[in-house]
């Protein structure tokens, strides 16, 4: 009888702690407040929408095909319309990154939430 309780009482922990788990990644980086010192014109990569100054003028990336994602909302994209963000991010410099979503936003381009994921590891 005892080791049922003991069985019972480990399978809660252990599906409370997973539960927890998964709450606390599913948390939006981007509802984080975030301070960052914008003098040195460095995103710090804790969040997705940077506020340090852009020069928009000359904002220019050779990703015209995700123009067609203009308006499109982030759970409406496909594996394959994934993929296209991946393949251009994973094509950047490093320091490009952040302008480039930057310049995303500004098109009015959603990026698809895994892909804002892996951007900000890649920042970090």
């Amino acid at each position: 009888m005892n080791t049922i309780i003991l069985s019972l009482i480990l399978v809660l922990l252990v599906a409370g702690f997973f539960i927890l788990n998964k709450l606390y990644r599913n948390r939006s980086v981007a509802d984080e407040h975030h301070t960052h010192d914008t003098d040195d014109g460095v995103c710090c990569g804790k969040h997705t929408n940077c506020s340090k100054g852009y020069d928009n003028s000359n904002l220019y990336f050779d990703d015209e095909e995700l123009d067609a994602f203009k308006g499109k909302a982030q759970e409406d994209y496909t594996d394959a319309d994934i993929e296209e963000f991946r393949q251009i991010l994973y094509t950047m410099k490093c320091e490009e990154i952040d302008t480039w979503v930057h310049c995303l936003q500004t098109r009015g381009i959603e990026i698809p939430q895994v892909v804002k994921e892996e951007i900000l590891l890649i920042l970090q």
